[in-house]
């Protein structure tokens, strides 16, 4: 019977960590092979290390003296321009060590190949393959695509985009296909293949079970999180060098490594069959959520991440480890992540909106009031359906009944707008003054561009306060003092104007409209009420000043 004594190479990387409990407890004597065996021990001291470099043939056969097989899962990607020659050399060396020990196998995991030429990482891996096998010692080889588990940098890339950006460019590689495999599969594949009898060396691919694009491992690594699935953005041109920029600037993997798995990412990454999984009897793998959900949980055992990206994180509500509360169902905590996660992108999405709004109002004394905050009303109200669409379109949905009471509203308001302009203006001399300029302002346009553009700068507006900032401050204080910040806050982003008029008329009509608002739950009434009101007192009956 063979030694059970295995040498594993890469025992202090990724896949080295995660597999040594699993072939102890398959009955090997595991012995570590690492550059920096001091190190190893500080941070595994119930471990065998040993120091040496797969490329130093007399530290491998030191290493590999009494071993019945090892495991092969040295990877080099970004250590120096020519680290191909060096990856290739290296495995040779290490073959032959191996048959100069007496080794029986030799297992070793690559990348699934690609159909085309593949990029400098993916070949290197192709050619360590076919080196190894080309030695005197019986080689099973592996070859996985996108290894989904904490400490996988593939999976970090990933983790971090999803976390991070909200909104990004879709690159034309993110279209490209791979098939994800959970770590403990892998594990589970690297084990076994060790105990398969002689003769079933060869070369086999060990595919995740769904075939999933970049586009879409990002919309399932965000669902998991607790996030929104996020915005992307079509553009063709960027190309994976130039995309490998930004993937430096968001995510904590090493950028010399990371634009190497970037720029690989040119085609697909598919698998000729699933064969092995047959052969080991392991039919049943972790789809990709079950695999991230993992890898998040061991992420967040170890506390949140720090820095300023951790900041941008947690003020985007991530959900650490996707683990859902203490003593809430799945189905609960998820509701909850999705109720917190809406509060606050309707939270962002109000500060936008009432900073773009006062924005306007400063830009209106040059450009004239009508054409800024028109303006900003129209674009504001769209990027609201764009962003906040189902929620706001739930709202907005019009019936006869909310239209006659928004029309009763609006002419009630203007009936008491002529009331009482005469009192306002008996006592406060500025109140003509302020009533004639914005009348001008009104008119300045032609009559027919107002006419045309009253309805969608109204329903901007709308969208905008009613919509959105009214239902955020509502959320944040209450009933009663969000309906009264709402109304507030849409009189004073109009003081810049220099119509103090302006801003009280806006604040006591804000107030009504958000009455309407909260009382019917609909934005139909306040906007219809809104219109009814401009229309009678801007155009068919102006107030005499």
């Amino acid at each position: 019977m063979p030694p059970r004594t295995l040498l594993l190479t890469g025992a202090t990387g990724f896949v080295g960590r995660a597999v040594w409990p699993a072939l102890v407890e398959a009955g090997w004597t595991v012995r570590g092979l690492t550059r920096d065996a001091e190190r190893a021990r500080r941070h595994a001291p119930d471990r065998e290390w040993v120091q040496g470099d797969v490329a130093d043939r007399a530290a491998c056969e030191r290493a590999l003296a009494g071993c019945g097989a090892a495991l092969y899962l040295v990877h080099g990607m970004g250590e120096g321009a020519d680290y191909h020659r060096r990856e290739v050399e290296a495995a040779a060396t290490f073959a032959q060590a191996a048959h100069a020990a007496g080794v029986a196998r030799i297992v070793y995991l690559g990348g699934v190949a690609p159909r085309g030429e593949g990029s400098a990482h993916l070949r290197s891996r192709r050619d360590v393959g076919e080196t190894l096998r080309a030695g005197p010692v019986p080689v099973l080889e592996l070859r996985a695509s996108m290894i989904v588990g904490d400490g996988s940098l593939s999976w970090l890339i990933v983790r971090d985009l999803a976390a991070r950006l909200p909104v990004m460019v879709l690159p034309r590689w993110l279209r490209s296909r791979t098939e994800p495999v959970a770590i403990d599969d892998i594990v589970v594949a690297l084990a076994r293949a060790l105990e398969l009898p002689p003769g079933a060396e060869g070369v086999y691919d060990v595919p995740g079970p769904e075939v999933l694009s970049g586009r879409e491992i990002l919309e399932k690594t965000s669902r998991v999180m607790g996030l929104a699935r996020p915005h992307m953005l079509a553009v063709p041109l960027l190309t994976p060098r130039l995309s490998s920029l930004w993937v430096r600037f968001v995510t904590r993997a090493e950028w010399s490594v990371a634009r190497e798995v970037v720029v690989g990412l040119t085609e697909d990454l598919l698998a000729e069959d699933a064969r092995f999984w047959e052969l080991i009897g392991h039919s049943t793998r972790l789809d990709f959520t079950q695999a991230a959900r993992r890898a998040l949980g061991a992420e967040a055992a170890r506390g949140p991440v720090g820095g300023a990206w951790g900041a941008v994180e947690r003020a985007r509500g991530l959900a650490p480890g996707g683990r859902v509360s203490d003593g809430l169902s799945a189905d609960a905590a998820s509701m909850a992540r999705d109720e917190s996660m809406a509060a606050r992108r309707q939270a962002a999405l109000a500060i936008a909106c009432v900073v773009t709004w006062l924005g306007a109002v400063v830009a209106a004394r040059p450009v004239g009031m009508w054409l800024a905050i028109g303006t900003a009303s129209v674009l504001l109200g769209a990027a609201t359906l764009a962003f906040d669409g189902p929620a706001t379109r739930a709202v907005a949905r019009p019936n006869a009944a909310r239209v006659l009471l928004g029309a009763g509203i609006g002419v009630a308001m203007a009936a008491a707008t002529h009331l009482l302009y005469p009192w306002f203006a008996r006592f406060l001399p500025f109140v003509a003054e302020d009533t004639a300029a914005l009348y001008a302002a009104f008119r300045a346009p032609s009559p027919t561009v107002a006419a045309l553009a009253v309805l969608p700068v109204i329903g901007g507006e709308e969208l905008v306060w009613r919509g959105v900032v009214h239902a955020a401050l509502v959320r944040r204080f209450g009933p009663v003092v969000g309906l009264g910040a709402c109304a507030l806050v849409y009189g004073l982003v109009l003081l810049p104007l220099g119509a103090p008029t302006l801003a009280f008329v806006a604040m006591a009509c804000g107030l009504a409209w958000g009455l309407l608002r909260a009382w019917t739950g609909s934005l139909v009434p306040p906007l219809v009420a809104h219109l009814v009101w401009n229309v009678v007192v801007l155009v068919a009956f102006p107030l005499a000043v």
